[in-house]
C-alpha cells in the first residue's frame, strides 16, 4: 500500500543544501549594492529639505531654502542611485571578460 521513499545519500542530499546556501548566498551578495539606494535617497532628501527650512527660520525667507534643499537633496539622491548602478555595471562587466 504505501510505498517506502527512495533512500537518499545523505551526501548528496548535503552537497545539494551547500549549492542551494551558496546560491542565496551569491544572490546576495549581487543585490546588496542596490539594497540601501532607496534609504540614502529619503535621507538625502530628509536631510537637505531639513537644513533649508532652518536657514528659511533663521533668514525669514520661506520656502526658498526649503525648496532648494529639497531639490539639492533629490539631486543628491539621484547622483547615488546613477553611481551605484555605473559601478555595478562596470564590475558585471569585468567579471564577463
Amino acid at each position: 500500500m504505501w510505498k517506502n521513499p527512495p533512500k537518499q545519500n545523505p551526501k548528496h542530499t548535503l552537497n545539494q543544501r551547500n549549492k542551494n546556501i551558496s546560491s542565496v548566498a551569491e544572490g546576495y551578495r549581487k543585490l546588496a549594492p542596490y539594497m540601501n539606494i532607496g534609504l540614502v535617497w529619503a535621507i538625502a532628501v530628509l536631510l537637505f529639505t531639513y537644513i533649508g527650512l532652518q536657514l528659511d527660520k533663521k533668514l525669514n525667507s520661506s520656502p526658498w531654502f526649503t525648496l532648494a534643499g529639497a531639490i539639492f537633496g533629490i539631486i543628491a539622491g539621484f547622483y547615488h542611485f546613477i553611481k551605484t548602478v555605473i559601478s555595478q555595471e562596470k564590475k558585471d562587466h569585468q567579471i564577463k571578460k
